[in-house]
């Protein structure tokens, strides 16, 4: 997989219930972490914790098969990820391991209006 161009967004959510300023941004700080910012908090999260958390979160709304359709302003797919409907395996306990050695913690970039 190819990575360049950090920090990159790649989804910003306005008008949420809930927190000082009803934002969520999700960024691309390089290839190892993610940073998800509540207005000016922020946390920054590994690939296993994701999959952790969207896991997690994939079974609270029973989504685990669901085909994803990004949109664009007019309402144009941009991303489309199809995924295979697999057999359900037993639930494994999910192990978050940290970050690789030598992937260094990265600094919260500035924020942009």
């Amino acid at each position: 997989m190819k990575h360049s161009h950090f920090p990159k967004q790649l989804i910003s959510f306005r008008k949420l219930k809930g927190g000082q300023f009803g934002t969520l941004d999700v960024s691309a700080l390089n290839p190892h972490y993610a940073q998800l910012a509540l207005g000016s908090d922020f946390v920054s999260i590994t690939r296993a914790q994701w999959v952790a958390l969207r896991s997690v979160i994939d079974r609270f709304f029973g989504t685990e098969t669901e085909t994803v359709v990004f949109t664009d302003e007019q309402g144009e797919p941009v991303v489309f990820d199809e995924r295979e409907v697999e057999e359900e395996e037993e639930e494994e306990e999910v192990v978050v391991q940290p970050a690789p050695q030598g992937a260094r913690r990265p600094r919260r970039r500035p924020a942009t209006a």
